[in-house]
């Protein structure tokens, strides 16, 4: 049970969740999310009962299963379905674009929500498509998904520009300009480097734990904690069980060697058309998906205060945050089971001690911060 004073203290703050990929699920399955419907990990309705403030919506085009030339277009499907559930469910959620829009949707008893692009492919090396996107409320962008891009190299993928080329600088630098914060989670351990030295801003890790406690390549070594500290940034700590859990790692990386395998065999004996191969190949992902959701012991929710603990020991606590990824991973933390459960954390996090000043920073003060830097006041 959360406590009346963990209760108290959530419910008052402002509570930004930086990464969910919810939206997805309206895209592509016609869901309402302004419908308590049951699936995923996210709505409307459950966000409320969770507290929550601000939320960063993000756009997605996965490289597996797209032509990378479809980029643009998938965007506007994720941006359209974002924008008509916020003018039909306007009682309930309004597009934010700055810290104060946030302030403001707090103060008016509305969930903000924030438009975000998870992947630099998807604008198909084109800044001008970047900058039409700032203008329908992008407010930050992950340099990378896993991939590697034609200009920044992604942390699963084999490295092709040693970093950020003279084109992923530029975009960094435009970034800084237009006022889109630069997203550091999923980018390679150079291309890290590279844009912590070229940007003139704070930046963002939506989405990314603490190596340190599970080995996860996803995850940031203290190293990098402490650079974006340096840089005024801050660093939003992922629900994702093999992010999280060491031992769920290990058993998941065992599952993906399975996955990896049988891949290979469904590639090697295939005789059909290459569409046809590809809606197999999509299929085999989803119930690999749905393998490590079913087969894995999750971790329990403290395990992520574990990485808030050291990101704060590391960084400070003016440089954490939150970024569940919620509808972006197989499966969650027991006790963080969907966004409704987020007043736990607060309640964890004052059993440990935290002083109610940092619990508000964590929760979401801290992200606003870089939005006022970055986006604007």
């Amino acid at each position: 049970m959360v406590s009346e004073k963990a209760r108290e203290l959530h419910f008052s703050s402002i509570v930004v969740d930086t990464h969910s990929d919810s939206f997805g699920r309206a895209v592509d399955d016609g869901e309402d999310l302004g419908l308590d419907t049951g699936r995923g990990h996210m709505d409307i309705p459950r966000m409320q009962e969770g507290g929550i403030t601000g939320q960063f919506f993000a756009g997605w085009l996965n490289p597996h299963e797209y032509e990378l030339n479809f980029g643009i277009q998938r965007l506007l499907q994720y941006f359209d379905a974002m924008y008509a559930t916020f003018g039909a469910h306007a009682d309930r959620i309004t597009q934010a674009r700055t810290a104060s829009d946030v302030r403001d949707a707090k103060a008016q008893g509305k969930i903000a929500g924030i438009l975000c692009i998870e992947g630099g492919h998807a604008i198909q090396d084109d800044l001008a498509a970047l900058r039409m996107f700032h203008e329908l409320g992008v407010r930050y962008m992950t340099l990378t998904w896993n991939n590697t891009n034609n200009w920044a190299d992604g942390i699963l993928d084999e490295p092709r520009h040693d970093g950020l080329n003279d084109l992923g600088r530029e975009v960094v630098r435009e970034m800084n300009r237009l006022g889109i914060i630069v997203d550091i989670s999923h980018v390679s351990v150079k291309t890290f480097w590279d844009a912590m030295e070229v940007t003139s801003k704070p930046v963002m890790a939506s989405h990314s734990s603490a190596l340190a406690i599970c080995k996860h390549p996803r995850n940031m070594n203290d190293d990098q904690l402490r650079a974006v500290a340096a840089n005024n940034g801050v660093v939003s700590v992922n629900f994702a069980p093999a992010f999280v859990s060491e031992s769920h790692r290990l058993a998941a990386e065992e599952l993906g060697e399975r996955h990896k395998q049988e891949t290979a065999e469904l590639e090697a004996g295939w005789s059909g058309s290459g569409e046809a191969l590809e809606r197999a190949l999509s299929d085999l992902r989803r119930r690999h998906r749905e393998r490590l959701g079913a087969e894995l012991e999750p971790p329990h929710y403290t395990e992520v205060i574990d990485h808030i603990d050291h990101m704060v020991n590391v960084m400070g606590a003016d440089h954490v945050g939150l970024g569940s990824d919620y509808d972006g991973i197989p499966s969650t933390p027991r006790g963080l089971d969907d966004c409704s459960m987020m007043p736990w954390i607060t309640d964890e996090l004052l059993k440990r001690g935290y002083a109610p000043d940092d619990v508000r920073k964590i929760l979401g003060e801290n992200v606003l911060r870089v939005m006022e830097e970055v986006t604007g006041a």
